[in-house]
């Protein structure tokens, strides 16, 4: 027995083999096991071919018998790394986790380690004899259990992968991919034809007994299928690298043939042109654009298409370019449309911005000025002007916000745009002044339109807001004219119609106002009725000369009046005011001095309007005056107010007793009232009319 006369030196060299092994396996693991597992086995294979050439050739037992041993490391590893290519190949990725390869690689390692020992317990072969022919000698075995149970172990191994790949493949069939199905469905023979040898020999098939061809077979078959994989690899990803990229592209891509007709549409041109490859394959290019308003041929050069209506409407960059074969044959061209929906709506907006007011929709003054010098001409006349400026918009401002001085320009802007042509242009000249300029219109005709307009305004006023223009006209009927000259002639008349119109109109807004806040707050037009009452009975008491008088009866009425800026669910508010809506309601007396004073007529009141809230202890607002700092005006009003609330109904409460609202101003007597105006008002003012 020739493993009798061998020694250490076998295991020895087992246990430096097992070692660069493992050191093989744990980089190949690190490099990515999947990306090169097909070296693996074809390392494998020339290890287990080479040893069994060395086999053959050496005369000395002891190297006979360790290539030998070598020569499983091929026959036992190399269905494990067939296994793995074959997961590689069908994209089974899950399979290449530590924990699965650890499973799938345990036997087979063992096994090894079983087969490079095996003179230490004989599991895996009983005995071994040196048969020698003419010119060589081989090893025959006589195997053990844990061969034949790894033996079905690989099979069972090996008839898995070939399951694996008809599954993959038949799913490839029922779902084509190229290339990719035939290059899957090569595995099966080669996996199949070495394994088919070794199992036909463990079964008693054996026409050469002596030789072992299972290394050289297997490989020349990984070294074939290596190579052809390789190659259908670098033609697969080529389709598949356009197919990924032709689906995937953000901008739509159109491919025709050399006839221009639709090959192919890719998933983002598909909704651009609201259709399916499947309808418009193998139709004219231009089919796509049916229904469209667009030119036939902007397919041709590299132009803009608009797709769409106003409300939503996109616009394409189309580019296209031609596509040859390596011998420079048109084949087809590609077209791809790039969105510039945004670029477009940008620049349209500052187009916009820089001929129109953004507030009001007609054309701004810069507009203006270029239309004014390109209508000064001769085929122009007569060229008529018109100034208008907006009144009572700083009043609108103060009582009701900018909001609605915003509102009211808009309403006159689209007043102006309804009364006047198209051909004339329209035009906000400055913060409240339009101008509007007339091409081939008498002065006449132009004073009809700004009487339609004058009557529009009446028509579009209501009792809160009144709608008012002051406008000039002036008209050029040669050119010899000066157009400035012409300018100053239309805003000093804007200006005389101004002055004349102002008084009425003041005092019409005025009245607006008024009539707006009784419509939003509790205050009745009762209420304003007993204050003005009891405001001149107290000056008559306190014999106040009649401008004071006069002051006071407008006061009574007005001394509210900014409240119209307050909020409504502050106005409103049926429980106790926090602290910010509190101060922002102390603002009201601010508001009304502001409105007062945008007002001649008003601007008398305007500081006493301020101060009403004050109080005779200075803890008052907005000012904290005291005592006698404080207009006697604001001390009356602020008495008879407070009096002739405590009788009303609030949303916060019930409206007290006559005789309780006596004790309330008794009691604030010399904190919050004057204590002269409570004696006068107790002893003079209600002792007449009947109340104590």
């Amino acid at each position: 027995m020739i493993w009798q006369n061998t020694n250490f030196f076998i295991p020895l060299i087992t246990i430096v083999f097992m070692s660069i092994l493992g050191i093989f396996y744990i980089w190949i693991y690190r490099k990515g096991l999947q990306d090169i597992v097909g070296i693996e086995i074809m390392v494998l294979s020339i290890i287990w071919m080479v040893a069994f050439i060395l086999e053959q050739s050496i005369t000395a037992n002891h190297l006979k018998v360790l290539f030998d041993k070598i020569q499983y490391t091929g026959s036992i590893l190399i269905p494990v790394g067939l296994f793995f290519l074959i997961a590689r190949y069908v994209n089974f990725n899950k399979i290449f986790k530590l924990k699965y390869i650890a499973i799938i690689s345990a036997f087979p390692v063992v096994t090894l380690f079983l087969v490079l020992t095996n003179e230490l317990h004989k599991l895996v072969w009983v005995d071994a004899k040196l048969v020698l022919f003419n010119s060589f000698s081989v090893i025959v075995k006589e195997y053990n259990t844990i061969y034949f149970v790894f033996v079905i172990y690989t099979g069972i191994l090996i008839l898995s992968g070939i399951i694996i790949i008809l599954i993959n493949t038949i799913k490839l069939f029922i779902k084509p991919d190229g290339e990719n199905r035939w290059k899957k469905f090569f595995l099966i023979p080669y996996i199949s034809f070495p394994w088919l040898i070794i199992l036909a020999k463990s079964l008693g098939f054996n026409p050469f007994p002596y030789i072992d061809e299972t290394p050289i077979i297997t490989v020349i078959c990984t070294m074939v299928v290596i190579v052809v994989l390789n190659r259908t690899k670098i033609r697969e990803i080529m389709p598949m690298a356009f197919k990924t990229i032709f689906d995937n592209m953000d901008d739509g891509l159109v491919l025709i043939d050399r006839r221009e007709n639709v090959l192919k549409l890719n998933p983002a041109s598909q909704k651009i042109f609201h259709t399916s490859i499947n309808k418009v394959a193998g139709k004219p290019v231009n089919y796509l654009l049916a229904g469209l308003d667009e030119n036939p041929n902007v397919f041709l050069g590299n132009k803009d298409l608009k797709i769409g209506n106003n409300r939503s409407q996109y616009f394409y960059n189309t580019r296209q370019t031609e596509i040859k074969s390596d011998r420079g044959k048109p084949l087809g061209k590609v077209i791809v449309l790039r969105d510039i929906t945004k670029i477009r709506k940008a620049e349209e907006n500052i187009k916009y911005l820089s001929f129109y007011d953004k507030l009001t929709g007609v054309y701004n003054r810069a507009f203006f000025d270029i239309e004014l010098k390109r209508l000064d001409a001769a085929r122009q006349m007569p060229l008529s002007l018109v100034i208008g400026d907006v009144n009572g918009l700083k009043i609108i401002n103060d009582a009701f916000g900018h909001f609605y001085g915003d509102e009211l320009l808009g309403k006159i802007a689209d007043i102006l745009k309804a009364c006047f042509r198209k051909e004339d242009i329209v035009a906000r000249w400055g913060g409240d002044e339009f101008s509007v300029l007339l091409p081939n219109t008498s002065y006449s005709a132009t004073m009809q339109i700004v009487d339609r307009v004058h009557k529009k305004c009446m028509e579009c006023s209501t009792d809160t807001m009144l709608i008012s223009i002051s406008m000039g006209v002036a008209t050029k009927e040669n050119a010899n004219e000066n157009i400035e000259e012409l300018l100053k002639e239309a805003e000093d008349k804007m200006y005389r119609h101004k002055l004349i119109e102002n008084q009425s109109a003041r005092s019409s807004i005025i009245t607006s106002l008024g009539k707006a806040l009784e419509e939003r707050d509790y205050e009745t037009e009762e209420h304003t009725r007993r204050m003005k009452k009891f405001s001149l009975l107290f000056g008559q008491a306190l014999k106040l000369p009649d401008s004071k008088l006069d002051e006071l009866s407008l006061l009574s009425t007005l001394h509210d009046i900014g409240k119209i800026g307050i909020p409504d669910n502050i106005m409103l508010k049926p429980g106790k005011l926090s602290r910010s809506e509190w101060k922002i309601m102390s603002k009201h007396s601010e508001i009304g001095y502001r409105i007062a004073l945008s007002s001649p007529d008003l601007a008398h009141v305007a500081k006493s309007i301020l101060h009403h809230h004050e109080r005779w202890d200075g803890k008052g607002y907005p000012y904290g005056l005291a005592e006698v700092e404080i207009p006697i005006t604001s001390r009356i009003i602020s008495v008879i107010d407070a009096y002739d609330a405590m009788l009303s109904d609030r949303p916060y409460r019930k409206a007290l007793s006559k005789k309780m609202a006596i004790n309330e101003l008794n009691k604030c007597s010399g904190s919050q009232f004057d204590p002269a105006l409570i004696d006068t008002f107790m002893n003079q003012l209600l002792i007449k009319e009947h109340v104590v």
